[in-house]
């Protein structure tokens, strides 16, 4: 994992100005929108990043960050244009960062009792008939030892249903936006696509099918449908009434996405519970937000556990994955997102700053001016 822009971060003391968040009624956090100055460092540098970003790659690329009692402000610029970008509602695919979403779920109904972090996955979904090829290795299947949490933190060994690391072909294959999946068509992809990557408990391999097979768990225990779940106990609570599921309701008028600067169009039931949700910055924003203040659980010990366990090398000692959350270098948590026509990030710094970051290119690393904006804000 290349960190081109490591160089940019730069470790900054300055001293914070009056006026913390304050909750609302309905449990949100109101901060201060202050004026920036012409040369507020964390603005300007933010800029240069994101500009930079763009001009190299030809791309688009716009952010909106966050500092409790500081300022709220929006970036963009417009490499293929060569120009400022002024406006940040558009609709976005945030790609995994839809993972947030499913296991904050899953975390909701493990504080209910419904099941706990070390429940089987076959006490959940004993008809294995669709699924039981993920995890036979040698002859010898290990599904019995699979359980809730490795499934969140992707030390199940599952198979991935996208091909390993071939995105061009994996556009060639499947990038027709009218393609239609369901869960079960799936796993039987997963299946057929790659072979089971490890015994489970005994590694990490990020893996798409970890969360469909999630996104099936919430709809057995609840009896809803996966977007009416997340409608009803996410997005309304926060107010986010401008995500919704590309699945449901594809964008009219969304801006496309491209691979290697080509326009590119996947379908979004490829996604499901792994990647199928469409934002915009300011929901993005009032999410992970929400996400860091422990708002969408109703234990204190949840988002502590969510924090500080679990977690797994994902790239050396860069990255790290929890419970559905990435650690970014200890800089920021939250997750990444590809839907080979964007990189999305969402993260959250532990003095409270937050950011949301959106590239219109996929085949552009996110890491870069996330690890650096990240190192901004601290």
């Amino acid at each position: 994992m290349r960190f081109l822009l490591w160089s940019c971060i730069l470790f900054i003391s300055f001293s914070l100005l009056s006026g913390m968040p304050t909750e609302n009624s309905a449990g949100m956090y109101n901060y201060p929108l202050v004026k920036l100055l012409p040369k507020d460092s964390i603005a300007v540098q933010t800029d240069s990043i994101i500009k930079k970003i763009a001009q190299t790659n030809h791309c688009r690329v716009i952010g909106k960050i966050s500092r409790p009692g500081l300022s709220i402000f929006y970036s963009g610029y417009d490499g293929r244009k060569g120009e400022n970008i002024t406006n940040f509602n558009g609709p976005i695919e945030i790609g995994s960062c839809t993972k947030m979403f499913t296991a904050t779920s899953i975390l909701q109904l493990v504080e209910k009792g419904n099941l706990s972090l070390q429940t089987k996955l076959v006490d959940v979904l004993p008809d294995i008939t669709a699924y039981s090829g993920l995890s036979t290795i040698d002859g010898k299947n290990y599904m019995d030892s699979v359980r809730i949490f490795n499934l969140l933190n992707h030390s199940s060994g599952f198979p991935d249903y996208f091909i390993d690391g071939n995105n061009d072909a994996e556009i060639a294959l499947h990038g027709d936006s009218t393609l239609r999946f369901t869960y079960t068509q799936l796993l039987s992809l997963a299946q057929k696509t790659n072979k089971p990557y490890f015994i489970p408990g005994k590694g990490f391999k990020y893996s798409n099918t970890n969360y469909i097979l999630l996104g099936m768990i919430i709809e057995k225990i609840t009896g809803m449908n996966y977007s009416q779940y997340i409608q009803q106990y996410i997005l309304n609570p926060l107010q986010m009434k401008h995500t919704y599921f590309g699945s449901r309701n594809p964008p009219e008028n969304g801006t496309p996405g491209h691979f290697k600067g080509k326009l590119v169009v996947m379908p979004a039931t490829l996604a499901g519970p792994a990647g199928d949700i469409i934002s915009n910055l300011d929901d993005m924003q009032t999410f992970i937000r929400a996400w860091h203040n422990g708002i969408l659980f109703s234990r204190s010990s949840t988002m502590s556990v969510v924090k500080n366990e679990y977690y797994q090398p994902m790239s050396g000692n860069f990255i790290k994955y929890g419970l559905g959350v990435v650690n970014l270098l200890d800089l920021s948590l939250g997750h990444a997102g590809q839907t080979f026509g964007f990189q999305f990030y969402a993260g959250s710094t532990s003095n409270g700053s937050s950011f949301v970051l959106s590239i219109d290119d996929a085949d552009v690393s996110i890491w870069d001016p996330a690890a650096s904006i990240s190192g901004l804000l601290q």
